[in-house]
């Protein structure tokens, strides 16, 4: 009896070896007619969602990404008139399968907004993205986590 159960184990890891040195990659290689910043440009329109200890409040605005200087860096506009964010930052941009990603992990000067950032916009034109800042309110600053899902 044990004889035929390790059989079968060393029957069961032999097909799991065969399988995890399978080459099962049947996607074609995709080829792309523009940069990432070419075809990304654009606006996106949808929700700003701004979160603080306050509470959670809903606006609407834009992302706006815009070719900057290079295939792989983009200009991106937030802009949310309702919380009085309105910030520009140059950001790395790269295709991901028919989408895009976008990142921008230096806070400078040339960096508006002030912190870091990242998104994703996918096949469809959909961008989500997502950062905390300070903003004051008054004569009191406040950390408000901002969350935008917009369409092309």
């Amino acid at each position: 009896m044990k004889k035929y159960i390790f059989s079968a184990l060393a029957a069961f890891a032999l097909c799991c070896t065969f399988e995890a040195c399978s080459n099962k990659n049947d996607d074609p290689d995709i080829s792309y007619s523009t940069t990432a910043a070419q075809g990304s440009a654009g606006t996106y329109t949808g929700t700003w969602i701004r979160i603080s200890s306050e509470g959670t409040s809903e606006y609407s605005g834009t992302v706006t990404l815009a070719a900057a200087s290079g295939d792989n860096a983009t200009s991106i506009t937030f802009s949310c008139p309702g919380a009085d964010l309105n910030a520009t930052s140059i950001a790395n941009i790269w295709h991901s399968n028919y989408g895009f990603k976008f990142v921008n992990q230096t806070v400078s000067t040339a960096n508006t907004l002030g912190v870091a950032f990242s998104g994703i916009i996918d096949e469809e034109g959909n961008l989500n993205t997502a950062f905390t800042v300070s903003q004051k309110v008054g004569r009191k600053n406040y950390e408000f986590k901002y969350e935008f899902k917009g369409k092309k």
